[in-house]
């Protein structure tokens, strides 16, 4: 008898277990604890990742300005492992997973802003390194290697997901939907947003300049295509469509500010290659982003002569710059625009001025004829007048600008010296060396300078792209450059891909002779 109660019990157990089994996973999750997150949220934290914060490598690969101080860094271009944002990707798929139980119009909005993001980080990582993962790269635990697609194919896949993108914006808009939450680029304005697309697929386009003849890709046929159809593919139409990150205080902090005034002022300085070729195109630009170096200022040469401004060549030994810097023979970033407040300027990452640009480039290669502006000289002039509109320099009449003086502190009442100096667009456009030459390669050298111009501490290695591609503008190198004195042309794979992805790694450093060489030719530069 004893026995048989006890049999009964384990029988009963085991029934309690077995019927108990469909319900593991309820139990095994904690209720304290969120199971779940509002895609809203998630499309927050990717759009974050999306922005290229200034002031770093980037812009010292891009000879904007230089590091002069050892202790913080150097201007070489031995390139390590590229940007990774395959974890940021992995949560833009969660996106459409936590998106999938809410109506129709806002599935279709998280996945056109989904395809977007995974469009513009994939073509970053190539962009960096040549051919990455990419169509298998997002499978989770199903595969840990995944194959590393050829740099054309990652573009191939980046034009359909923006095309997907347009269509699914457009239906939304047609049916006065904006179910959008979570973004804090547009506010949620979805026509803003297909405009993006649309102008992001321009510039992946211009990045295609030397596959032009491809008869897959059909660089020319996509680009007219997008130009000759605005109904279909809206692009950006003023810097009001601008993706823009904002800095706000505290939350997001401009990376200059008075809080590493005393760290950093003193020991970035301005480059020859941007401070050159402002002055040698008489730029007022110059007077608002950089200061003169005061030991050449006299009677003859006020504060506001071009002559007055120096920049250092980036091949410079570091420790001669360092020497110079101090001494007061370069000039610095403004330090009345870039340190006198938390939140300093907004950072654009794709911007109108860039598409115009890019258009007036494809206009002068023959791509196309024409586009809503006109010619190559009505978009190249739009271009360079958004950019000054950017630094509130008009098209005529007085400018006031602002130098840190010669031995201020921060904390003095007034620090800067105000200067008043003229401006007149005609007479800076009328210049030989700014007036737009025509559909020929001196006309593309204009376009190229003043897109390197308007891009100064904007959208990442856009800059560094634009020369590694055309050679313009000039880059210094020497010693203080590194790499036997040349630039880079890629970006190394991450280390972790030696140990666990080997097979693939292995077979995608086949396009750089078995080697990952920061000195390889990437497909798109061939």
């Amino acid at each position: 008898m004893k026995k048989m109660k006890i049999s009964s019990i384990i029988i009963s157990l085991t029934l309690l277990l077995l019927t108990s089994c469909s319900d593991f996973d309820e139990l095994k999750l904690n209720e304290n604890l969120p199971n779940s997150v509002p895609p809203s949220l998630l499309l927050n934290g990717a759009l974050y990742d999306l922005h290229d914060e200034p002031f770093g490598s980037n812009e010292r690969w891009c000879q904007y300005f230089l590091i002069n101080y050892s202790y913080y860094g150097n201007n070489r271009y031995d390139f390590g492992a590229g940007k990774n944002y395959y974890t940021t990707l992995k949560n833009v798929e969660k996106i459409k997973d936590e998106s999938s139980s809410l109506t129709e119009p806002e599935v279709k909005a998280y996945d056109a802003v989904a395809e977007f993001i995974k469009a513009y980080l994939f073509t970053k990582m190539s962009l960096e390194m040549g051919d990455i993962p990419m169509s298998e790269a997002l499978e989770g635990v199903s595969n840990l290697t995944p194959k590393y697609d050829a740099q054309k194919d990652v573009f191939t896949q980046a034009f359909a997901l923006l095309e997907s993108a347009n269509t699914e914006l457009a239906e939304l808009i047609s049916a006065g939907e904006s179910p959008l939450k979570g973004d804090f680029y547009y506010n949620n304005d979805l026509s803003k947003w297909q405009k993006l697309v649309n102008t992001y697929r321009l510039r992946l386009l211009i990045h295609l300049s030397k596959k032009v003849d491809d008869a897959d890709l059909k660089v020319k046929q996509q680009f007219a295509d997008i130009i000759g159809n605005p109904a279909k593919y809206p692009v950006m139409e003023s810097a009001n469509d601008n993706l823009q990150f904002t800095y706000i205080y505290p939350t997001n902090l401009y990376p200059n500010n008075p809080g590493n005034f005393g760290y950093d002022a003193l020991r970035d300085n301005c480059s020859d290659t941007y401070v050159g070729l402002l002055k040698q195109l008489k730029d007022p630009r110059l007077f608002i982003t950089s200061e003169p170096v005061r030991t050449l200022i006299d009677a003859t040469h006020p504060a506001t002569s071009f002559d007055v401004f120096v920049g250092a060549n980036a091949g410079e030994d570091l420790g001669e710059m360092y020497n110079t810097a101090t001494s007061g023979g370069y000039s610095l970033l403004n330090r009345y625009r870039y340190y006198r407040t938390y939140t300093g300027e907004p950072t654009l990452e794709v911007s109108y001025q860039e598409m115009c640009f890019n258009i007036a480039e494809a206009i002068n290669r023959g791509w196309i004829t024409s586009g809503t502006l006109g010619t190559a000289e009505d978009y190249y002039q739009a271009g360079i007048k958004t950019s000054m509109v950017y630094y509130d320099i008009p098209e005529a009449g007085n400018l006031t600008v602002h130098f840190f003086k010669a031995a201020a502190s921060l904390s003095d009442a007034d620090p800067y010296d105000d200067f008043t100096i003229a401006v007149d667009w005609n007479n800076y456009y009328n210049q030989p060396t700014v007036k737009y030459a025509g559909d020929n390669a001196t006309g593309l050298t204009q376009i190229l300078q003043q897109k390197y111009i308007a891009l100064y501490r904007h959208s990442g290695l856009e800059s560094y792209f634009t020369y590694r591609r055309t050679g313009v503008p000039s880059f210094g190198t020497g010693p203080g450059t590194g790499n036997n004195q040349k630039i880079a042309m890629r970006f190394q794979y991450p280390d972790n891909e030696k140990t666990t992805n080997t097979d693939n790694y292995n077979e995608a450093l086949k396009q750089y002779n078995g080697k990952d060489d920061i000195n390889g030719i990437m497909w798109i530069l061939k």
